[in-house]
């Protein structure tokens, strides 16, 4: 009995300790958002005032300034992009994927690791192939042009991260309902994507995030006309200083749909990473 009070005790306080650790990391991690977020509001001669000033008149002078520049359609371009190249990730990868873990071919693990080839590949080394190519065809500075080019990087990221979950399976529910009579295409839709589905959003959303945030592609083969968020941003370094409350504002913007999608689906993003996808 007396025994079992000290390890109630060291429990408790391990418990305490963790729950400190936890609550100094999600500070130091809220802490430069909040810091962002009174920058959106705050008027420029305060905003490095030494010392800091605290309490000071709000200014919609930014955000005015955000309206004015036409950053809302860069974070609608962003949206239609990311959003439309994950969709497509999505309908092409799953069934490739599947295909991978459960069907015998010529040469597939060569194939699989050219899929995979192509998303350790420097992007520099894509992007001015595609540059010529989209010149020749009239892709440059489209939409389409843009989620076709996301295509490189992130089917072969969730292909090769699907394809853990696929293997997870079981597949004696699939030769089940094969013995049952039902037909191959059936068995997919009913059992297996069912099953899949924790690993198919925390792939999608992966993906999801790589096509919001990336730069060169949409750079270099947009930039004029399709201009996403993070080709927009750098146009607020002016040869008059940083605008840092615009720069609050729109990364503010650029950080709410990513948390906005991890929030709605975190139950299954995090089982999903739980499930499968750190396994070979």
């Amino acid at each position: 009995m007396s025994a079992s009070i000290p390890r109630a005790a060291r429990a408790q306080r391990g418990v305490v300790l963790f729950t400190l650790l936890a609550l100094g990391c999600t500070i130091t991690l809220l802490l430069p958002v909040a810091w962002m977020a009174t920058m959106m509001v705050k008027p420029e001669a305060e905003m490095f005032a030494r010392p800091t000033v605290w309490l000071f008149e709000p200014t919609l002078a930014h955000f005015e300034y955000v309206l004015e520049a036409g950053f809302l359609s860069s974070l609608a371009t962003s949206l239609v992009v990311a959003g439309a190249s994950t969709a497509l990730v999505v309908l092409i990868g799953t069934p490739a994927a599947y295909a991978f873990a459960r069907f015998e071919m010529w040469r597939r693990d060569d194939m699989f690791l050219f899929i995979l080839a192509t998303r350790m590949a420097p992007p520099v080394a894509l992007v001015i192939p595609l540059y010529l190519i989209y010149a020749k065809v009239g892709l440059l500075d489209t939409h389409l042009g843009l989620i076709l080019a996301y295509l490189t990087f992130n089917l072969s990221f969730y292909v090769w991260v699907l394809r853990s979950f696929c293997r997870d399976v079981p597949v004696e529910l699939e030769e089940a309902a094969l013995i049952e009579g039902y037909p191959r295409w059936q068995v997919l839709l009913k059992i297996t994507l069912p099953m899949l589905r924790p690993g198919i959003v925390s792939s999608a959303v992966l993906s999801f995030i790589f096509a919001w945030n990336e730069f060169l592609y949409a750079f270099m083969l947009g930039g004029r006309t399709v201009k996403t968020l993070p080709v927009a941003i750098p146009t607020l370094i002016t040869a008059q200083g940083v605008k840092w409350g615009e720069v609050a504002i729109v990364g503010i913007s650029a950080l709410l749909p990513v948390l906005l999608v991890v929030f709605t689906l975190q139950r299954y993003i995090v089982r999903g990473l739980t499930l499968g996808a750190v396994k070979g």
